[in-house]
C-alpha cells in the first residue's frame, strides 16, 4: 500500500505542476521513487491511476463526513449541516489546487456509472446525517438529496472556475445561507 500512495500522490503533484496531458508513466514513476515496471504493477496506465485518485480522494471525503456526523449526533439538524459544511470547504481550501485539478480531470476520465456510485455514496451520507439529528422530525418534506446536490454543485463548480474563493470567508457564507435557507423554509 505505501507504493500505491506514493504513486497516487506523485500523481497528484504532477498534474498540478504539469496537467493531464503533460504528465507521463515514467514522470511519475520517477517523483513516486518506483521503477516504470512496478508502477504497471499496480496500474495498466496514467488513465487508471487517475480514475483510482479520484475515487479514492471522494471515498476519503465520505469518510471523513462519516467521523464529523458521529461526532455531531443527536444534535440539531441546521447545527450539523452548519458544521459539515464548515469542514467540507475547510477540507477542500486545504488543497485547492489538486481539488481544482482532479475535479476538472474528473469531468473528462469518468464514465457515468463511476460518477454516479460516488455521488450516491455521498448522498447517502448526507442522509445519515439527518438520521443522526434529535430534531428531523422539523424537516419532514426536506430531502438530503438536495442539500447534497446543492453543496456539491456550489463547492465544485468553484473548484473548477475559481478555486481561491474557497479561501474566501464570504464563500462559506453564502454556501451555508443557501442550505440553511433551504431547510428553513417551510415545503409548500
Amino acid at each position: 500500500m505505501l507504493t500505491q500512495g506514493a504513486i497516487l500522490e506523485a500523481f497528484v503533484r504532477l498534474l498540478v505542476e504539469k496537467g493531464y496531458s503533460s504528465l507521463t508513466m515514467r514522470d511519475i514513476a520517477l517523483v513516486a521513487g518506483v521503477g516504470v515496471g512496478t508502477l504497471y504493477e499496480y496500474f495498466p496506465g496514467k488513465r487508471s491511476i487517475a480514475a483510482h485518485c479520484i475515487q479514492q480522494r471522494f471515498l476519503n471525503v465520505g469518510v471523513c463526513m462519516e467521523v464529523w456526523i458521529v461526532e455531531m449526533q443527536g444534535r440539531p439538524l441546521l447545527e450539523v449541516t452548519r458544521y459539515l459544511l464548515d469542514r467540507l470547504i475547510e477540507l477542500h481550501a486545504k488543497q485547492v489546487e489538486e481539488w481544482s485539478a482532479l475535479i476538472l480531470l474528473e469531468r473528462q476520465i469518468s464514465d457515468k456509472q463511476a460518477y454516479q456510485t460516488l455521488y450516491f455514496k455521498i448522498e447517502d451520507i448526507w442522509g445519515m446525517a439527518f438520521r443522526v439529528s434529535c430534531d428531523l422530525h422539523q424537516y419532514p418534506a426536506k430531502l438530503p438529496e438536495f442539500v447534497h446536490a446543492t453543496v456539491y454543485g456550489v463547492l465544485y463548480q468553484a473548484l473548477m472556475l475559481t478555486p481561491e474563493k474557497l479561501k474566501n470567508p464570504e464563500f462559506s457564507t453564502q454556501l451555508k445561507a443557501l442550505v440553511m435557507g433551504y431547510l428553513q423554509i417551510p415545503s409548500c
